[in-house]
């Protein structure tokens, strides 16, 4: 759900980071910035090696940076919602203990090394490293939360529909 006190933004971000100052200001300041900007190029369009082992560390560095616990916690949750109210205490209690014995993190450092490249991988890290990203973690269990409430509901009714109308 989109914040209405904030006005709808139509302009590019680069213009947004200059919207405080005057026209000629930004201009001169982006024209000062770009040899900056040229010289790192070639080094971040370097991507690391994609082997084996550098995917295994930049999944490490990546799972540090976006805990295992708080998705987890996030899952449940959001699943909790769906659980009867005088049941959720059973289910949390029981969803704490089953990832407990669960080594969870090793587990989610192989799938990340799995599914992504070194490159992807550090691009994921460096993104929900920044302010933008830290912003969107904080507000990922809010969305989630709405998905789970009112988007799953009616995904569960149509399978439903369609199951019984023809396949019974």
């Amino acid at each position: 759900m989109q914040d209405e006190t904030r006005p709808k933004r139509s302009c590019s971000p680069i213009r947004r980071r200059f919207a405080a100052t005057s026209r000629t200001a930004g201009h001169i300041l982006f024209l000062a910035l770009l040899p900056v900007c040229l010289s790192a190029a070639p080094a971040a369009a370097e991507d690391p090696p994609d082997t084996p082992e550098s995917r295994i560390e930049a999944a490490k560095t990546y799972i540090e940076l976006v805990p295992v616990e708080r998705m987890s916690d996030n899952v449940a949750r959001n699943i909790m919602l769906l659980v009867p109210e005088e049941k959720r205490a059973l289910f949390r209690q029981g969803v704490s203990e089953g990832l407990a014995e669960a080594n969870i993190e090793d587990i989610m450092v192989k799938i990340v090394a799995n599914h992504f490249s070194t490159a992807e991988i550090v691009a994921m890290t460096v993104f929900y490293g920044s302010p933008e990203g830290l912003a969107i973690q904080k507000k990922l269990p809010g969305y989630t939360a709405d998905i789970s409430l009112h988007v799953i509901p009616i995904i569960r009714k149509s399978v439903t529909d369609v199951m019984e109308k023809h396949f019974e």
